[in-house]
């Protein structure tokens, strides 16, 4: 080959010809034109979310906007406290009062433990009281047992027996409707069926030398005495008899078509 010649293999030739692209420069731009469409489409579903807002997100918004509002001079009833002397930023009352110039502010109830709730609740707490006064009174008493209190003993053991019966059908019930109300967790431990370790445990305990009394607590109820409370639980809570096993519609459904509350009642 002579030295006139181009060497098209050479280093030289090939430095020329071959464009200035870079990999990493490609992948920027790729990586860019990612973000970039990713943006536009996050714009995108955040404007449609906006403009189709489910009914009960926008009725709450409204709501809020509502009670957020003051009442405008147009409104009746703010024209009729202003003749009465009223002035937008005062209090109401008499002049001088420490009255409040806000509204007391409204507290809407989204869940659906219902408004009997805290009433059932109440209740169930003064069956506690009325339970734990009676046992008082029983501990008072220094009189020697007789032989009439000696059967009636044997005769409630013998009766537990029979209620263990009807308060694991309670608890089932409870269970059943308590979820039905979104209501996590029980109101007392034994309101709802035993877990299956806590039941395992509970028969290990009875194997266990029967003669050992242990001292009483507080939560440590009488198979009857736990029956009747979750048995007025739920019908104060959930308008439910247990010995009807009926759920009634409301009160009056309930106090008109139930004999009563307990078992003789039916």
């Amino acid at each position: 080959m002579s030295s006139d010649e181009e060497d098209y293999m050479s280093d030289k030739f090939l430095a020329q010809n071959i464009p200035n692209v870079r990999p990493g420069l490609i992948r920027n731009r790729e990586r860019q034109r990612e973000v970039e469409v990713e943006a536009k489409k996050a714009k995108f579903d955040e404007e449609t979310r906006a403009r189709h807002k489910p009914s009960h997100v926008r009725e709450k918004e409204r709501l809020q906007e509502g009670l957020s509002s003051a009442l405008s001079t147009e409104n009746k009833g703010f024209a009729l406290l202003a003749k009465m002397g009223y002035k937008q930023g005062e209090s109401i009352g008499r002049s001088g009062s420490q009255g409040i110039v806000e509204p007391i502010g409204i507290t809407v109830k989204t869940d659906r433990g219902g408004l009997g709730r805290d009433a059932a609740l109440k209740q169930l707490a003064e069956k506690k009281q009325e339970i734990m006064r009676q046992r008082l009174l029983e501990r008072s008493k220094t009189e020697p047992v007789s032989a009439e209190e000696f059967r009636k003993r044997m005769f409630q053991k013998a009766e537990n027996r029979q209620i263990e019966g009807d308060l694991a059908k309670c608890q089932r019930t409870c269970e059943r409707l308590d979820l039905s109300l979104d209501v996590a967790e029980p109101e007392m431990e034994w309101f709802w069926p035993p877990k299956p370790k806590e039941q395992k445990n509970k028969e290990e305990d009875a194997d266990e030398d029967e003669e050992d009394e242990e001292e009483e607590t507080e939560e440590d109820f009488e198979p009857a005495e736990k029956l009747d409370m979750l048995i007025n639980y739920l019908r104060a809570m959930h308008l439910y008899c247990h010995w009807c096993g009926v759920k009634y519609t409301d009160v009056d459904d309930l106090t008109g078509n139930c004999p009563g509350a307990t078992k003789d009642d039916h």
